[in-house]
């Protein structure tokens, strides 16, 4: 038997008023999951705060009424929908804050997370302002085992290439050439977005300094990830990136403190 059975009998039909309110400043992330998680306990909403909304010590989030049962699985559940979701958001906010503008703030580490979560911090890092995607626009993106498969940089942009309306997005790490070339050889062939995926500054510089003496420079986008931290964000655009893939700084964040009490 569990134990509340008991504590809660002389509680009866009781209603009681509970309020989720944020213990740190950050960014509301997983509202839809909130909602539905408490429609399925039963509990009658009173109000609940929109996605995205920002959030300051001691901000209410939502305001539910339930019977004691229905508060204690409250408790158990309803945290988890935005705890980790919000600390997404808000790492997300925090790195595009900290460009100002001055390159594109994406993660595509959320396709790494498990099946069970993958949507929920897809959603998030959105909230947070961040790009799921290293374009907007249609493309193909060709990784490194894309390029190994095909047998080079070349043969594999140029097959890419046949598929009309979408932007070429290739992988470089320094593989089939040393990173100069691939990056003279991706943009010949017509890739527009070079990914310089190794984590190395000096990769960067090297693959923009081509870019600049090869005259493709105006042609293409650079982009770059690898463990990327908010303290790197300075020195990797002056090295010359167009687009940030920020990982594991994003998709790792820590929780977001929430706190659930009842108030009568």
């Amino acid at each position: 038997m569990d134990v509340r059975d008991f504590l809660f009998t002389p509680l009866g039909g009781d209603l009681f008023l509970l309020e989720i309110t944020a213990r740190q400043e950050g960014i509301l992330a997983g509202t839809d999951k909130l909602q539905a998680g408490a429609r399925e306990l039963g509990l009658k909403l009173e109000w609940i705060a929109s996605e995205g909304m920002q959030l300051e010590r001691g901000t209410c989030i939502c305001r539910a009424w339930g019977d004691a049962w229905q508060i204690a699985r409250a408790e158990e559940q309803l945290l988890g929908w935005i705890g980790k979701a919000s600390g997404v958001a808000t790492a997300a906010a925090q790195m595009v804050s900290r460009a100002q503008g001055r390159v594109s703030i994406v993660c595509g580490a959320w396709k790494k997370v498990p099946p069970e979560v993958r949507q929920d911090l897809r959603r998030a890092v959105a909230t947070g302002g961040a790009g799921i995607r290293i374009t907007e626009e249609p493309f193909v993106y060709l990784d490194k085992n894309y390029v190994r498969m095909f047998g080079g940089i070349g043969p594999a942009v140029r097959r890419a290439r046949a598929l009309e309306g979408r932007v070429v997005v290739v992988q470089l790490r320094g593989e089939s050439a040393p990173l100069a070339e691939e990056a003279g050889e991706a943009a010949r062939e017509g890739a527009r977005i070079l990914m310089v995926d190794t984590g190395k500054l000096e990769d960067l510089v090297l693959v923009r300094e081509a870019a600049l003496e090869e005259n493709f420079r105006d042609q293409v986008k650079l982009a770059f990830g690898g463990g990327v931290k908010k303290g790197d964000l300075d020195r990797v655009i002056a090295a010359g990136a167009d687009i940030v893939d920020v990982g594991r700084a994003i998709i790792d964040a820590p929780l977001l403190d929430f706190s659930l009490d009842v108030r009568r």
